[in-house]
Formats: C-alpha cells, sequence, structure tokens
C-alpha cells in the first residue's frame, strides 16, 4: 500500500472539486431558460439564470422541485376562499341586521297605531267627561235659580 502525502491528497481533492465544478456548469448550460425563469421568477440575461442554476446544484437543493408562480396562486386561492367565507358571512349578518330592522319598523307602527287608539279613545272620555261637566253645572245652575 503506497503512502498518500499530503500534497498529493491536496491536488486530488483540488482536481476533484474542479471536476464537480465542470460537471455543474455543463448542466447549467444543458437547463432550459423557461425552465429557469418559471423557477427565479425573472427574465434576465442566459448566462446570469446558468449561474443561479449552477449554485443552486451546487447548494444540492431540489432542482425545480416546484413553480414559483405556483405557491402564490395556491395562496391566492386560499385568500379568495376566505373572501367568500367573509362574504357570506357579512350578507348573513345583513340579513339577520336587516330583519331585526323590519321587526322594530313594525313594533313602532303597531306602537304608534296603539297610540293612536289611545289619544282617540282618551279624547272621547275628556269629551264624556266634559259633558257631564256642563250637564252636572247645568243641573246646578237650575237648581240653584
Amino acid at each position: 500500500m503506497t503512502k498518500v502525502n499530503h500534497s498529493d491528497h491536496n491536488h486530488f481533492l483540488l482536481r476533484s472539486q474542479a471536476r464537480d465544478e465542470v460537471i455543474t456548469v455543463l448542466k447549467a448550460e444543458k437547463i432550459d431558460l423557461a425552465l429557469l425563469e418559471a423557477k427565479y421568477g425573472f427574465v434576465t440575461p442566459q448566462k446570469v439564470l446558468q449561474a443561479l442554476q449552477r449554485d443552486a446544484i451546487q447548494g444540492k437543493s431540489d432542482v425545480f422541485q416546484e413553480d414559483i408562480y405556483e405557491k402564490p396562486m395556491v395562496e391566492l386561492d386560499k385568500l379568495v376562499e376566505k373572501q367568500r367565507g367573509t362574504h357570506r358571512r357579512m350578507l348573513e349578518q345583513l340579513l339577520m341586521v336587516e330583519q331585526a330592522h323590519k321587526q322594530a319598523l313594525y313594533k313602532l307602527e303597531d306602537e304608534k297605531r296603539n297610540h293612536g287608539e289611545f289619544m282617540r279613545k282618551s279624547d272621547e272620555f275628556t269629551n264624556l267627561l266634559e259633558q257631564e261637566r256642563e250637564r252636572s253645572v247645568a243641573n246646578v245652575f237650575v237648581v240653584i235659580s
């Protein structure tokens, strides 16, 4: 078995790293520009996108695991559903308030009608009392005279 000295080890390590970087660059050159734009979300010169993709590959991140537009669309769909639910609840509350308002109006109209009846009966009673008082006063004057 041969002994590997420190300089040979470093040379082998550097060579391995250089080979990995060349492979990464070659992979980045073969990747479709549309996929890169979908992943990073912007349109830039091809070399910049390739460099970003190369860095992602070197960083051992999942390549093209999802389109960056997919997550915002899912979130937007959730927001739309939440808004629909909120809108539905708001309409239900509005209907309840409208019904309570109608009920209050009916009660007020009923009270107004009852008050009108009471005032009419009260006026009739007052008129009867005044007529009775006038008769009594007339009878007292007839008796006195």
